[in-house]
């Protein structure tokens, strides 16, 4: 769910596990964006306080400036949309500022330009940016920027490396404790390093602000917000958020849910809250950047790019030559059982399909098996009946997913890489190729967990160690490792894995996919590449050279260069959206805001005014290079439960 904002990394900067990701995704792209380009401003959009941060439009205290009552209340509506338009600049965040004043116990006002604590000194807070990543010190300089010019803050940035702020800022020591909060009384009885308790439990240092990490916003399945906004005692909670909206309730009605449009009435209000309070101040979406074979059909920029991977070829729509990509770093081990990384799922994917995957809207696509629901709670699964494994296994059928699941997901000894997901899921086969799974609890978003995505593995197969409970024979067993019991499973078959230079395959002529009635018609004649490749190439130079030349159809293109590579007729670049967002984190803890008496990060108008006098589009064009688009609330545009503008 955490992610650190990097810049100029490659594909395999991150470590996503299989079910957050698309294993279908040729290669993943770089994290943030960098440069910089007149984000100091020219002097006609107030950056740099021409016309708003001079005191020219009556902060010298000729509106209430001085902490009078002379600012005007701001309505800001249900689905505020802070840092653009009429919620962005000087007057409207102090006037939110001063309505956070009206809620404090403690005397801060503005006194010309400059926003004062109780003693008369100009609030100075910090904030803290990644080090050695120039994007991320950008970010800072220009949140710097706007806070003095439009709230009158003097902020200090400092640079960090993120292990050292996770560790020593960003977590605690678990204590639990009770506090009251929206008049009741709420304890911590189940802390965790990221929500140790209530405000008053605090990490070993103190701090203020933080771009450090973003997190994911779940767009698929926004029940998974619940760790960050179900009440202040939620799982993961480091910033120290007390929700004054009923976040549990909404949450619980969610679950409860009987139909799409009931979770929507129920996740839009949550966003909607989520929107005004600001918990964390949110700034924007980037997106991923990824360079193809500018005679490659079939990359879109779409969440879900590579969905339909089978149909993708160069030119005309006929079987040839070979698609190869390039990768930063090899695979750990390419056992569906236990792999966890996205760049080996990658390389499995390539040779065997997952149960199923989502197409470009967003909507659940059936590879292996089908799932439906009437409840939510109890699912059928319907496996494809033109399934073969290789010699010996012969047909999958539903017991082999039933095994599975039973013998090895579920044991208290085999500790696969999906056992988490299948905790308290009753199965049942029902049929040669139909199963039932029940949950403890009904989800209508089950698929979109990517929970129930299973691999197709032969009992026979495994069965020799589920009867001896040889973790240790399970993992390095060479037939998992190879992927040689794929059969028809996969659009290409794997021919060779060398541990250190990567994976090569031929074009599996008996794809079950070409048989199925669904999807893209070119499914039928699918894969349409004679050969695959997966190259490990560490260097980034020699990635992006290989991708000039042809030599790799894809490779993960730096946000520095995407001018340049955006105007070369040898590259197509395509920007891929990701979950992952930029925010302001703000300590809401009592080791927060450490320029005076109480803390005005808990106080919701603060916040607001916070998100208010950051300019979204100008930090969008000015260090983003306009490779980004602006972010409200936890859900980005493309989400099925996004509010909407109106």
């Amino acid at each position: 769910m955490l992610r650190r904002h990097t810049d100029g990394t490659d594909d395999n900067s991150r470590h996503i596990g299989r079910r957050q990701w698309l294993s279908a995704l040729g290669i993943a792209g770089v994290a943030t964006l960098a440069g910089c380009s007149g984000n100091e401003g020219d002097g006609g959009d107030g950056s740099d306080g021409s016309d708003g941060g001079n005191g020219s439009d009556g902060s010298d205290g000729s509106d209430g400036s001085d902490g009078s009552d002379g600012g005007n209340s701001v309505e800001v509506g249900n689905f505020p949309q802070f840092g653009v338009d009429d919620l962005y600049g000087e007057e409207v965040a102090r006037n939110l500022a001063r309505q956070a004043f009206e809620q404090s116990e403690y005397d801060y006002s503005f006194d010309g330009g400059d926003l004062i604590t109780p003693e008369g000194d100009q609030v100075e807070i910090d904030i803290y940016h990644s080090a050695g990543q120039e994007t991320s010190q950008l970010t800072a300089e220009f949140i710097a920027q706007e806070l003095g010019n439009n709230l009158g803050i003097n902020v200090v940035v400092e640079a960090i490396d993120g292990t050292r702020f996770n560790n020593e800022y960003w977590t605690a020591e678990p204590q639990g404790g009770t506090d009251t909060v929206n008049g009741e009384d709420v304890e911590w009885a189940n802390p965790t390093p990221q929500n140790p308790g209530p405000q008053s439990v605090t990490s070993n240092e103190p701090w203020d602000m933080s771009i450090v990490f973003g997190l994911n916003t779940y767009p698929l399945n926004p029940l998974t917000n619940e760790v960050f906004f179900d009440g202040p005692n939620s799982f993961y909670n480091p910033v120290g958020y007390y929700p004054e909206f009923d976040a549990t309730g909404l949450f619980e009605e969610a679950r409860q849910a009987t139909s799409r449009d009931e979770l929507r009435e129920s996740f839009v209000e949550i966003f909607e809250n989520l929107a005004q309070e600001q918990p964390y101040i949110t700034l924007l979406f980037s997106d991923d950047l990824v360079g193809y074979n500018p005679d490659l059909n079939g990359p879109i920029e779409n969440f879900s790019n590579g969905w339909d991977l089978p149909a993708w070829h160069f030119n005309d729509p006929s079987v040839s030559g070979s698609y190869d990509t390039v990768t930063s770093a090899g695979f750990t081990t390419l056992n569906p059982l236990y792999n966890t990384e996205n760049g080996a799922g990658n390389a499995i994917a390539r040779a065997l399909d997952q149960g199923y995957t989502f197409d470009e809207n967003q909507e659940y696509f059936p590879l292996l098996y089908d799932m439906s629901t009437e409840d939510g709670k109890v699912w059928t699964f319907e496996v494809r009946e033109n399934l073969q494994f290789s010699e010996p296994y012969g047909q999958v059928t539903a017991e082999d997913f039933v095994y599975l699941i039973q013998e090895l997901h579920q044991s208290e000894w085999a500790n696969t890489a999906a056992s988490a997901s299948w905790d308290g899921v009753e199965v049942e086969q029902t049929g040669e190729f139909e199963f039932q799974a029940t949950l403890e609890t009904a989800n209508l978003l089950w698929p979109e967990t990517y929970d129930p995505l299973l691999y197709p593995i032969p009992r026979d197969l495994v069965e020799p160690y589920v009867e001896e409970e040889d973790v240790d024979g399970l993992e390095q067993d060479e037939e998992l490792l190879e992927l040689q019991f794929t059969g028809n499973l996969g659009a290409f078959t794997l021919d060779e894995w060398n541990r250190g230079s990567g994976t090569q395959y031929t074009r599996n002529d008996e794809y079950y996919l070409r048989d199925i009635n669904e999807g893209p018609d070119l499914f039928s004649e699918g894969p349409l590449f004679e050969e695959a490749s997966i190259s490990v190439v560490e260097e980034q130079a020699s990635r992006l050279g290989a991708l000039e030349t042809g030599e790799a159809d894809s490779a993960a293109i730096p946000p520095e260069q995407f001018e340049s590579y955006d105007e070369d007729e040898n590259v197509t670049v395509r920007k891929i959206p990701t979950p992952y967002n930029m925010i302001i984190s703000v300590n809401q803890r009592d080791n927060g805001w450490q320029s005076g008496p109480g803390n005005l990060f808990q106080i919701t108008e603060f916040r607001q005014a916070v998100a208010a006098a950051v300019s979204k589009q100008q930090l969008i064009d000015g260090v983003y290079r306009g490779l980004a688009s602006t972010h409200f609330t936890w859900q980005p545009r493309w989400s099925e439960f996004y509010p909407g503008d109106e």
